[in-house]
């Protein structure tokens, strides 16, 4: 009889039970959500991060192409410098295109000057066609550094001080650095700081008239 009673009982659970499992069942949702915001933030920092670093890297590749071209000539007897001496500095790249946009050789040729304007884009100025397009917004630093090579071989920084490349500095550059950094909309809300990048890479003239050192 007392087996019967036991397995009868309808009595259920307590106010006080009742009570422990939903408090229980509370930090545990709790304790989710606070993972789920956590991976939730971490996932959209990176996210941030690869487009702000994606596009610093499609920015020096437009650059680079251009530094790459500069000068290039169809015509063997003519020699343009590539970089215009007077021009190009510290923050300012300046680069002397063969043709224009019609594909003909001019005297002047294409000039193609890389800087940044007052709201923080990078811009591709094409001064002879009246044309800017903007190559990157919310970069916060642009550096251009110049290298050249002495007769002997050597491989040596060209300063144009606070200035610009005169044309001995000029003509005589290989090697170009070029440094951007970009900061996104968003800040990371992990360090409540802008997210920040910064590329840099050093690229190699190809053409156009190069003396050395």
């Amino acid at each position: 009889m007392r087996d019967m009673r036991c397995l009868s009982n309808e009595s259920g659970v307590t106010l006080v039970e009742l009570m422990v499992v939903l408090v229980l069942s509370m930090l545990l949702m709790g304790a989710v959500y606070m993972t789920f915001q956590l991976q939730h933030s971490s996932a959209r920092a990176q996210t941030d991060v690869s487009a702000v670093q994606n596009d610093i890297r499609v920015a020096i590749d437009i650059v680079a192409l251009d530094i790459m071209h500069a000068g290039l000539s169809t015509n063997p007897s003519r020699r343009i410098p590539g970089i215009p001496g007077g021009t190009s500095g510290a923050h300012t790249l300046t680069l002397q295109m063969d043709v224009d946009q019609d594909g003909a050789l001019t005297s002047a040729g294409e000039i193609i000057v890389y800087s940044l304007d007052a709201d923080g884009n990078l811009v591709r100025n094409d001064p002879n066609a009246g044309v800017t397009h903007v190559v990157a917004n919310g970069v916060t630093a642009l550096e251009f550094r110049y290298r050249g090579v002495t007769s002997a071989g050597v491989i040596q920084d060209i300063d144009p001080g606070a200035g610009t490349l005169d044309d001995a500095q000029a003509g005589a550059v290989r090697l170009v650095n070029v440094t951007i950094t970009k900061q996104a909309d968003r800040v990371d809300s992990q360090t409540g700081n802008p997210i920040q990048r910064t590329l840099s890479r050093w690229i190699a003239r190809r053409n156009g008239a190069i003396e050395a050192l």
